[in-house]
């Protein structure tokens, strides 16, 4: 019998999350209060420092009894627009990192100090934990940056393709996968243009092993690129489910130019976001496998 685990929250470990959401009344609700428990006596400077930085206004009145300003960081954290609550948190982090470092020594005389910054990182950790547990759509990376989260294996993705593409010879294709994250970590999220860079990573990784080829297509895929993978395949398994791994290629790939091109109409659609984001992930698949081709083939 499987030990139920001690001491968490039953929303957590009963209620079905679902896809990760792109906003959070609890996750907004969390900000305020941490915000509140920690730096209640910098709602000033933290006020000033997003309205000087990225025109983000918290509300305030004054207090005539008290004679002091009152600052309504409850009222922009749970109503204000989500993309300037997500970037008031990297630049909140910012604030607490120039205002609060600490120097230590290392009795090294050739690097004597290094800094430590405890209230920016306590802010980043929380910020992140709060996103984790509230199964928001978004995570921070080391400076407190935020950017769209998918789950665990499609950032297993992200970073296996960037370690594949590392040789010189990757150096375009690997900008273009880059760039599609980029998309799809921008507020609004680009899906289009995520989908379209991802493509063009692929399209150029092709090209590189079939220079006299100029655009990726199905025909492509299965007349060039396949050859290629059973060039070194003496296994008739393997050889047989290589045939039907590269004919879903070339149907994948001919499935994107649909997206590639103009589509006949005065608005064009945008693709899903669950769309953009399978596109980028079955992308990294197929460019892993292309890499390795090419690796065995010995031209890499």
């Amino acid at each position: 019998m499987t030990e139920k685990p001690v001491g968490e929250l039953f929303s957590r470990l009963y209620i079905e999350q679902g896809a990760p959401v792109q906003d959070s009344a609890p996750f907004r609700n969390r900000l305020d209060a941490y915000l509140q428990a920690t730096h209640y006596s910098e709602y000033a400077a933290i006020a000033s420092y997003l309205r000087r930085e990225a025109g983000l206004v918290v509300g305030s009145f004054y207090g005539d009894r008290t004679n002091t300003t009152f600052y309504k960081f409850t009222d922009f954290f749970t109503q204000s627009p989500m993309p300037g609550v997500l970037s008031s948190l990297t630049l909140i982090y910012r604030y607490l990192k120039d205002k609060f470092p600490e120097r230590l020594s290392t009795r090294n005389p050739a690097n004597p100090w290094v800094h430590r910054y405890p209230k920016a990182d306590a802010w980043r950790q929380f910020v992140a934990r709060a996103m984790r547990e509230e199964n928001t759509a978004f995570s921070v990376d080391a400076e407190c940056g935020v950017h769209f989260f998918v789950d665990q294996e499609f950032e297993r993705n992200r970073t296996s393709v960037v370690a594949a593409l590392q040789a010189a010879r990757y150096n375009a294709a690997r900008t273009a996968y880059e760039q599609a994250h980029l998309y799809l970590d921008s507020q609004p999220v680009d899906t289009k243009a995520a989908v379209r860079s991802a493509f063009e990573s692929l399209e150029i990784v092709a090209r590189l092993m079939v220079p006299e080829s100029r655009n990726l297509n199905k025909w492509m895929v299965e007349n060039k690129l396949l050859p290629l993978a059973l060039a070194n395949v003496a296994d008739s398994t393997e050889n047989a489910a290589l045939l039907k791994i590269f004919e879903s290629i070339g149907a994948f790939v001919d499935s994107i130019h649909l997206y590639r091109h103009g589509q006949g109409t005065e608005e064009p659609n945008a693709p899903s976001t669950a769309f953009a984001v399978y596109t980028v992930s079955s992308v990294a698949t197929a460019l892993r496998l292309l890499v390795g081709v090419e690796a065995a083939s010995g031209s890499a």
